[in-house]
């Protein structure tokens, strides 16, 4: 096994901890809100369009970051990145008052497309550096950025409190330049050829051919990872969005509310780092099941639910949410080699996009009632995905 003499890749992934942990800040955009509308005078609903628009701009930073990591040194595409950070909180600080509009370019446009970016080199790095341990690295890196919400919410509402809309967006600015100036310095790729000779022990197939992009629309498993992000996705995110107001008439008090949200929170945390490490002994196929297994016994008790079931009910969702998006990357790399895994990562993302709107449209349209019972079958739809993977005896056989 050939390691690198010069670089503790346990460095590496403390580093990229930091990053993490960091980034998601803007996570916390549900205590800006209410200065938004107040410094455009914009309604609640306008107020959370930039951060809506940012969501859906994320995916696509994530598809530049993997292309730009093709075509330069990761440090080039994390100095992009931040900057476009930077500055799409920085110039947010100085918009007018009559210019919420142009939030949608700086906080939606740039900060997003930075942020996307910046998360895929980090991503993509962590199975590079840790062939052997993918599952663990990826879960500890994303365990951060669910945790950030929750470190960073007291600090976020005492900036506001005390210095208002633009001062606060451009404290974040600095924060991000800080940790740009760290990131850039202390993240790296590992040497060529590193762990070259690694091939996965039990439960883990790691594939010996590095897939170009062009050649994993012709891979099933491709399509298949794209489907499970989009099944991943309903279920958690209508629940998340509407908590508290649909839990009114289920009993639901203000102090179990706000027991429920940080529950809620850190069973995510908890998801994200659990079930990837796991998936490095059982496989990510078991992995995969196991978390769908559990959306769906979420959703089939939230329809009878009441109290602190239905608290329970928003943990469970919460922890095999957290895990599924930890998985994505350790089985991507396994599948299709660690080379151009940022950009291919990123397409299977055109699933998480698609769940995300459709969650949303669902609502709407059906009531959420019904969107949750279809959020069910979807999540059962998923598991029956999982079972189209090839077990590792099979991947084995087909030399993947």
């Amino acid at each position: 096994m050939k390691d690198s003499t010069n670089t503790n890749r346990w460095a590496i992934l403390f580093f990229g901890m930091i990053c993490m942990l960091i980034m998601g800040v803007c996570y916390t955009y549900s205590l800006f809100q209410p200065y938004v509308m107040k410094h455009f005078s914009v309604d609640s609903p306008s107020a959370s369009l930039p951060f809506t628009i940012f969501i859906a701009v994320f995916c696509v930073g994530n598809f530049v970051g993997g292309r730009m990591q093709q075509k330069t040194t990761v440090k080039l595409t994390l100095v992009v990145g931040y900057i476009l950070m930077v500055l799409g909180w920085l110039l947010t600080a100085i918009l007018p008052s009559d210019m919420f509009w142009a939030m949608f370019i700086t906080f939606g446009g740039l900060f997003g497309i930075g942020d996307g970016i910046v998360y895929n080199v980090i991503v993509s790095l962590m199975p590079k550096w840790f062939v052997d341990k993918k599952g663990l690295a990826s879960g500890l890196t994303l365990a951060m950025l669910g945790l950030s919400a929750t470190v960073f919410s007291p600090i976020v509402s005492q900036w506001l409190r005390n210095y208002g809309f633009s001062k606060s967006f451009m404290a974040v600015a600095m924060v991000y330049a800080a940790v740009g100036i760290f990131g850039t310095l202390t993240m790296k790729n590992p040497p060529k050829d590193y762990m070259s000779d690694y091939t996965g022990t039990g439960a883990i197939v790691t594939t010996k051919k590095q897939y170009e992009v062009g050649e994993v629309f012709h891979v099933k498993e491709f399509w298949t990872l794209m489907g499970l992000y989009f099944c991943a996705v309903p279920a958690y995110l209508l629940l998340s969005a509407i908590f508290v107001s649909y839990g009114a008439d289920r009993g639901l008090t203000a102090a179990m509310a706000t027991l429920g949200v940080s529950a809620a929170s850190l069973c995510q945390v908890g998801g994200r780092f659990v079930i990837p490490t796991v998936s490095d002994k059982i496989g990510r196929k078991s992995a995969f099941a196991v978390s769908f297994l559990i959306t769906a016994l979420g959703v089939a008790m939230l329809t009878i639910s009441t109290g602190n079931l239905y608290v329970l009910c928003f943990c469970l969702l919460s922890f095999s949410y957290g895990g599924t998006q930890a998985c994505f990357a350790p089985i991507a790399a396994d599948r299709f080699g660690t080379k151009n895994v940022g950009t291919i990562l990123s397409l299977t993302m055109i699933g998480f996009g698609l769940g995300s709107i459709g969650a949303s449209l669902m609502a709407k349209v059906v009531g959420t009632s019904t969107a949750f019972i279809c959020a069910g079958v979807v999540s059962l739809i998923g598991i029956g995905l999982v079972c189209t993977l090839p077990s590792p005896k099979k991947a084995r056989e087909q030399g993947v």
